[in-house]
């Protein structure tokens, strides 16, 4: 499986493209600031638990905040 991301410029372009994904039988969905923010929040978390420069502790700590 592959993932495909395409930034349109406008709601129209967006539309366009997601129409075009369902009738070729594709998933599709258009991600708003908040996801787009949730996506980097994740990678970072990722990252820095993987250097080791953030503890699981801490990365529990940052969700906790931010969904409670």
């Amino acid at each position: 499986m592959k993932t495909i991301v395409i930034k349109a410029d406008n709601d129209s372009v967006a539309k366009l493209i997601t129409d075009l994904a369902k009738r070729m039988g594709l998933k599709s969905s258009v991600l708003n600031d908040k996801k787009k923010e949730d996506i980097g929040l994740i990678r970072a978390i990722d990252e820095g638990l993987k250097s080791g420069r953030v503890s699981v502790k801490t990365s529990y700590d940052i969700i906790d905040k931010l969904v409670g």
